[in-house]
């Protein structure tokens, strides 16, 4: 008795673990004392936005730090600094230097693939300059609507992993710009997300939507509060839903804040 009982509660274990699987949010820059690397070399898909957000830094800090003026191109293998470079003067022993050439050779080994051509700056990694963000929204959004219709099954807990809220519905339902802005990425670079759209409202205010089965919407696309940018999906994860995150200044912050 006590042999089938030892099995029975192991089984019930099992499939405790394998729900919560099944509802696990994208996990990425868990840590806050996560050490965020020196540089990165530019891959193909990359820009800005998603680099920014893969570490949790502003995206302003990154195009001060590298000299990038809008639209923010970059080009295939190039090495972006993703810390603050500082200057040693005569009265200062104490400042870091920029990255040594030995480090940007390292960074461009370890990511990029051997004999890679270097091709023509474009706003992305890859694609068209055209794709640029037209409209520059200067004000943070007045009003910021629920992006899907759903059931609410996750909320804001980065103790737990979770940058944002997970909203589960129905595969194809419509995931909608939660304020007007400009699409800035589009892909499936950030390993946890699936197919992820991040939209820019304003200089200190960006949103994003993962695990998207279809996506609607283009880079450099200019789009309204309300419009239909994808269908909800399961890419990245097990369970359709969406994961939806809102950042101001590069860092996460609990949409149900914003959400009304």
């Amino acid at each position: 008795m006590k042999k089938f009982l030892g099995i029975g509660i192991i089984a019930v274990v099992v499939i405790f673990m394998g729900a919560c699987a099944l509802h696990a949010p994208p996990v990425i820059n868990k840590s806050p004392s996560r050490k965020i690397p020196e540089a990165y070399a530019v891959k193909p898909g990359d820009s800005i936005y998603n680099i920014s957000w893969s570490v949790g830094l502003d995206f302003l800090d990154i195009a001060k730090w590298n000299n990038l003026k809008p639209p923010y191109a970059i080009k295939l293998g190039q090495v972006i600094r993703l810390r603050q470079q500082t200057v040693k003067t005569a009265s200062s022993n104490s400042a870091s230097s920029p990255a040594s050439p030995q480090v940007k050779q390292l960074v461009v080994a370890t990511i990029l693939p051997a004999k890679q051509p270097t091709p023509t700056v474009t706003d992305t990694a890859v694609g068209d300059t055209s794709a640029a963000p037209a409209v520059a929204f200067s004000k943070a959004p007045g009003k910021w609507n629920w992006p899907a219709q759903g059931k609410l099954t996750g909320k804001y807990s980065p103790a737990k992993g979770s940058n944002g809220i997970q909203i589960t519905g129905a595969a194809g339902s419509a995931i909608k710009a939660t304020a007007a802005g400009d699409v800035v990425y589009v892909g499936e670079g950030l390993r946890g997300y699936g197919k992820l759209i991040i939209v820019k409202h304003s200089p200190r205010f960006l949103s994003a939507y993962a695990h998207n089965r279809d996506i609607l919407v283009k880079e450099g696309q200019t789009i309204e509060s309300g419009q239909q940018i994808a269908r909800m999906g399961n890419s990245g994860t097990q369970t359709t839903m969406l994961h939806f995150e809102i950042r101001e200044d590069g860092k996460p912050v609990d949409p149900l804040k914003y959400l009304k």
